[in-house]
C-alpha cells in the first residue's frame, strides 16, 4: 500500500513515477516504482547493486549485457541519490517501458535535468542494439531468441 500511496502523491505533484531510496540510510538508489533505473557519467554506466531488496530485471541484466559487449563499462555498486543528480543520463528498463530516458529528477525541491529534452547518446545505442535483436533485424549473438515451431 505504502507503494500505491507514494505514487498516488508523486502524480498529484505532477510528477510520472517515485525514485526509492535504501530503507537503511536513506541515501542510496534502488529502483523506480516498476522498473530498474541506471545512469551514465562520463560514459560508464552504473545500476544499484543487486542487495535483495531490488528487482533483478531482465531487461537491466541484458541492457548491462549489451553494453559490456560494446565496450562500455558498467558497474553495479551503491550509488547515492547525489551522483544521480549529477549524472550526464539517467534511464529505466523493464519489460514494459523497455529502455526509457528520464527526463528529470526532483530531490528536497531540487528539478535536475537530463539532455534537454533528448535521448541521451548512451540510452539510444543501447536501445537500438536491444531493439534490433528483440526484432530480429540483426543476429542474436546473446543467444536469447528462441524459435517457435
Amino acid at each position: 500500500m505504502q507503494v500505491v500511496s507514494a505514487q498516488r502523491r508523486a502524480k498529484e505533484k505532477g510528477h510520472s513515477d517515485v525514485l526509492y531510496l535504501d530503507p537503511v540510510h536513506k541515501k542510496f538508489v534502488e529502483e523506480v516504482s516498476s522498473c530498474n533505473i541506471l545512469m551514465v557519467k562520463d560514459n560508464v554506466i552504473s545500476t544499484p547493486l543487486l542487495t535483495g531488496t531490488i528487482l533483478p530485471g531482465i531487461t537491466r541484466r541484458s541492457i548491462i549485457e549489451i553494453a559490456q559487449n560494446l565496450g562500455i563499462q558498467v558497474e553495479e555498486r551503491l550509488i547515492a541519490i547525489d551522483e544521480f543528480l549529477d549524472a550526464d543520463e539517467v534511464f529505466c528498463t523493464g519489460t514494459a517501458v523497455v529502455l526509457s530516458p528520464v527526463g528529470s529528477i526532483v530531490y528536497h525541491g531540487r528539478r535536475v535535468e537530463y539532455g534537454g529534452g533528448k535521448v541521451g547518446a548512451v540510452s539510444q545505442q543501447l536501445y537500438s542494439a536491444l531493439t534490433a535483436i528483440q526484432k530480429g533485424l540483426v543476429e542474436d549473438s546473446m543467444g536469447w531468441s528462441v524459435q517457435l515451431n
